[in-house]
């Protein structure tokens, strides 16, 4: 497997992964009772930034291998 190939794969699997354990810590709260927090659009760019910080910690990671 191309070393292109075996990033996007495992890029895709770990975003996939991280996809479903947001999605259970969002339906476990729910189902708790609790109150859903509101969100603001500058949470979400937070979030995002972060997000893609840590793609490129991963990306300059995987470059070494």
């Amino acid at each position: 497997m191309k070393s292109k190939s075996k990033a996007l794969l495992i890029g895709a699997l770990a975003g996939a992964v991280l996809g479903v354990a947001f999605a259970w810590v969002a339906s476990e709260r729910e189902s708790e009772g609790e109150e859903a927090v509101q969100l603001k659009p500058t949470d979400y760019f937070q979030l995002g930034i972060g997000l893609l910080t840590l793609a490129r910690q991963f990306g300059g990671m995987f470059s070494r291998i």
